[in-house]
């Protein structure tokens, strides 16, 4: 989706001519018939339009316009035209396949199958009636290895404080220069600590023993979009928000009202009606001190007014007298037009209705970019209890630039007694999705926990749940664990002689379902899935891939350490580290003492991950478990004798491979010849890990482009 400006002219013969022009292209004809005889752009008085564009990814042609909302798209069956591109040659159409995406994660397969395990099998308390026993473990880092020391309790009180503040980011980034240090307690011995193993140790026992997938942030999603590349997901969109997106001037389907906290709830009010009223009308009358924009004359360009956009974040709605636009002026529109706006005040205006106008940020194009505001009219008597689940997914909508409108609101309760002004999405009986202007991000219907196959969903306990302990709401059903991680102490360690600033992480953003979500084998724009559509699946369980992790500093010539607020400095422990620790167990089968020895000892030039950095190749680690089982007789009848003998663990690797076997999971003898297994095995292989180039972020504008990511066996 790219900003742009329409030209709209006339000809002699009074014919629509249309010259459309970017960021990343001049201005140019833009002839194509079903642009030029929509019957939108043929009601367009002559002038500039901010519009939204789609281009074919080879031929740079325009297969796609949005203008307020309302879409033009060349039919699949209409050939592209090919232009011109400035060299003179002439380009084709592409295919419409998705290109492949990489990443510095992939995902092992996740299926229905779920090893069970029956609580009347678990062994009783305070008894000795399974094994009992220690694995020593030999850890060596591979690559850096960085764990953020804990925060003392002055620091968290300080950081709260922080947090709570407005225009903070000075303030935290000298916080963060302050705690860089790895994890290492009052001892002074560099440490991994025991939390950060049972994690690790914990979701490879989840793929060894197919049990649920846990550490799942279940909640909604949200998403808006008009020229996306994913054509399932623009139609899907467009079906939810406007009465007919088939309609050049369908109404939409979005409600507007005022959105208000009563004790615990929300609710929103519904509103008479909302328009749109252009930014000339409020800067005339006053109501906002800046245009959205200014000029700058050495880059010669539009760019965002920094001081609109510190006012509108501090005051994004105000109260207003206006009258609407006489119907011929509007009739055309899909939301009415405001012409004449005041200032409110008590005194009742002739022909003048109640509203408030709503401020919300800027978006570019070459002729100056957003032109309009929306306005919202008086409240009428209707009321939509809001589920606590919609705020909640609401709240936690983590890509969101604009407002958050429920802090906003719990910020200024007194000056909005009546509620603040929003617009919402009501679909089956119920509000799904409120945000601060009409086209704003809706939520998915389903959950990320929705798309679990079904015997991830079910309450039944699993081999992990068994072995690490689970908490349920009934006290009865608590199963309390059987395996406990103590830190690793350096026996050898040696950090990087100053803190380093890493390159900047990019978060995991489960909003590319292109990456998230199992795509066909055969996939096209017209079939990529994501997390509305029917058979919608979640891909299985995250990891990161191996790398040699020599390139983690930042490095760009534009990073300023002095101005900037993005990066987290660290100090890292060098490679060649050496940590001894234990894990202790009581009452294990020996199939559950075989699948956590299977994941610790890693067949030759593999290694597990840990800590953070992970995509920047940090936390590679090699790890060597040594088994000693304990007699109880001998340990609490002797003084002497402390009762642990070393033991093999091939009979236990055997117990568990009988296990798979049992549950006509494995056929062979092997079981690193399952599909499963051959993925995960791909991506712990630390001796032979895939080109890096496959396993980086991709930059922003390619993630646009919904390339599908392979699957773990295919990245070379």
């Amino acid at each position: 989706m790219i900003k742009a400006t329409l030209y709209v002219s006339r000809s002699k013969k009074g014919s629509v001519v249309l010259d459309i022009e970017s960021d990343i292209a001049k201005k140019r004809p833009l002839s194509d018939s079903v642009f030029r005889e929509d019957e939108k752009i043929k009601s367009l008085q002559p002038g500039e339009y901010e519009v939204e564009i789609e281009l074919e990814e080879n031929s740079k042609k325009i297969i796609a316009l949005s203008l307020d909302g309302y879409i033009i798209k060349i039919p699949e069956n209409k050939p592209v035209q090919k232009y011109q591109s400035e060299t003179g040659k002439k380009e084709s159409k592409t295919a419409n396949i998705p290109e492949e995406a990489y990443a510095p994660y992939n995902f092992i397969s996740l299926d229905d199958k779920v090893i069970s395990y029956y609580k009347e099998t678990l062994p009783p308390k305070n008894s000795f009636s399974g094994l009992t026993g220690r694995i020593n473990l030999s850890i060596e880092t591979k690559t850096p290895l960085y764990i953020r020391r804990t925060l003392t309790e002055k620091e968290v009180e300080e950081l709260t404080q922080i947090e709570k503040e407005e225009n903070n980011k000075d303030k935290m980034r000298e916080f963060n220069k302050n705690i860089n240090q790895s994890f290492s307690p009052a001892s002074g011995k560099f440490k991994i600590p025991g939390s950060s193993l049972r994690g690790m140790v914990r979701n490879l026992y989840e793929i060894a023993t197919y049990s649920k997938i846990s550490y799942l942030d279940d909640h909604k999603l949200y998403f808006r979009s008009f020229a996306d590349k994913a054509i399932t997901l623009r139609t899907y969109y467009a079906e939810r928000v406007f009465e007919n997106p088939n309609q050049w001037n369908s109404p939409l389907k979005v409600k507007a009202g005022f959105l208000k906290k009563d004790g615990k709830d929300y609710k929103i009010t519904e509103a008479i009606k909302y328009y749109r009223v252009k930014e000339e009308d409020v800067l005339k009358a006053k109501l906002v001190p800046y245009s959205m924009a200014t000029y700058n004359n050495v880059k010669k360009r539009w760019e965002k007014n920094k001081d609109y956009d510190d006012f509108y974040k501090k005051h994004p709605f105000k109260h207003i007298w206006f009258r609407e636009s006489p119907t011929s002026a509007s009739d055309q529109e899909p939301v009415p037009l405001v012409e004449e706006v005041k200032e409110y005040d008590s005194a009742l205006q002739d022909d003048y209705k109640e509203g408030y106008l709503v401020f919300s940020g800027w978006m570019p194009s070459k002729s100056g970019g957003k032109k309009k505001h929306w306005i919202i009219g008086a409240p009428i008597s209707i009321s939509y209890a809001l589920e606590e689940k919609v705020v909640d997914d609401y709240y936690n909508d983590k890509n969101r630039n604009s407002i958050n409108l429920i802090d906003y609101l719990n910020r200024n309760k007194k000056e909005y007694k009546d509620g603040i002004p929003c617009f919402f999405l009501y679909e089956d009986g119920k509000v799904t999705a409120f945000g601060n202007t009409a086209l704003f991000r809706i939520s998915y219907k389903n959950s990320i926990g929705k798309l679990l196959p079904e015997n991830h969903k079910s309450d039944e306990l699993d081999m992990a749940e068994a072995l690490f302990g689970r908490v349920m709401k009934k006290q009865e059903d608590t199963i309390n664990g059987r395996i406990y991680f103590d830190d690793a102490v350096a026996k050898e360690a040696v950090a990087f002689e100053k803190p380093i600033y890493p390159k900047i992480l990019a978060n995991p953003k489960p909003t590319s379902f292109q990456l998230y979500l199992k795509q066909p084998s055969d996939v096209t724009f017209d079939t990529i899935r994501h997390y509305d559509s029917p058979d919608a699946k979640l891909r299985g369980y995250k990891q990161y891939w191996h790398k040699k992790g020599d390139k983690f500093e930042e490095d760009s010539p534009d990073f300023d350490p002095q101005k900037d607020t993005q990066h987290t400095l660290i100090a890292p422990i060098k490679p060649g580290a050496i940590f001894e620790g234990s894990i202790r167990f009581e009452n294990l089968s020996e199939e559950e003492l075989g699948a956590l020895l299977f994941v610790l000892n890693l067949p030759e030039g593999y290694c597990h991950k840990i800590g953070m950095g992970k995509p920047l190749g940090l936390g590679s680690i090699k790890i060597t478990a040594t088994l000693s089982i304990l007699d109880p007789k001998k340990r609490y009848c002797n003084l002497i004798d402390t009762g642990y003998t070393n033991d093999d663990p091939s009979k236990y690797l055997d117990a568990y491979k009988e296990l798979l076997k049992k549950h006509n999971i494995l056929n062979t003898e092997n079981p690193w010849d399952l599909m499963r297994f051959r993925e995960l095995k791909k991506m712990l292989d630390f001796a032979n890990h895939p080109d890096e180039s496959k396993t980086e972020y991709m930059p922003l504008n390619q993630f646009r482009e919904r390339g599908v990511l392979p699957e773990p066996l295919k990245v070379k």
